[in-house]
């Protein structure tokens, strides 16, 4: 089962998205995800934690499941996404619920459901502006792919398994255990 698509106006677009429903917006087509399942939301609280802890303290910090609106008016592009996870820096773009800006790092967590959803439209979009560093979770497989943008393409610096650390390109320092990632304890 893959996310639900829609075409329409950015207008209609922002009359529709009052927060009952995920909604994603790429340039027109709207993607409808489906709620996180109970191993999602494992997964994601447990690096969230992690990325909290790390960051305490620092410029940066850590979001879970906010809104992201990535706006290229050169291109005429208008990207509405939500990251399971993202590191903001520069917290000059955010809002009460949502952020205008660049993270510096994003992480998804995938599903059978939406895994190409992850793997390419999301991929592109976050290389196309230039989000630093991309992490692909794979709760199923226990593994974590880092993924760090070189010259405006992203170049895949390692695949991690269950019993490997996941270690940061952009955040010195920044390592996280698989096992305490995919632990239910």
């Amino acid at each position: 089962m893959t996310p639900e698509k829609k075409i329409v106006s950015l207008k209609k677009f922002l009359e529709m998205d009052k927060g009952e429903d995920r909604l994603e917006y790429f340039n027109g087509e709207v993607i409808y995800l489906p709620s996180p399942s109970v191993e999602h939301q494992r997964v994601l609280l447990n690096i969230g934690a992690e990325l909290r802890n790390y960051f305490k303290g620092t410029s940066c910090e850590a979001f879970a499941l906010i809104d992201l609106w990535l706006i290229n008016k050169e291109k005429s592009m208008n990207v509405k996404v939500q990251p399971d996870l993202m590191v903001i820096c520069d917290k000059t773009g955010l809002r009460e619920n949502l952020y205008c800006g660049t993270p510096a790092l994003i992480a998804e967590i995938i599903s059978s459901s939406h895994e190409s959803h992850d793997r390419i439209r999301k991929y592109i979009t976050y290389m196309e502006f230039g989000i630093k560093e991309y992490w692909i979770i794979n709760p199923k497989l226990k593994t974590a792919e880092v993924y760090v943008l070189e010259k405006d393409e992203y170049k895949q610096v390692s695949i991690y398994k269950s019993d490997d650390c996941v270690v940061s390109h952009t955040f010195s320092g920044l390592k996280i255990h698989l096992q305490d990632v995919f632990t239910n304890e």
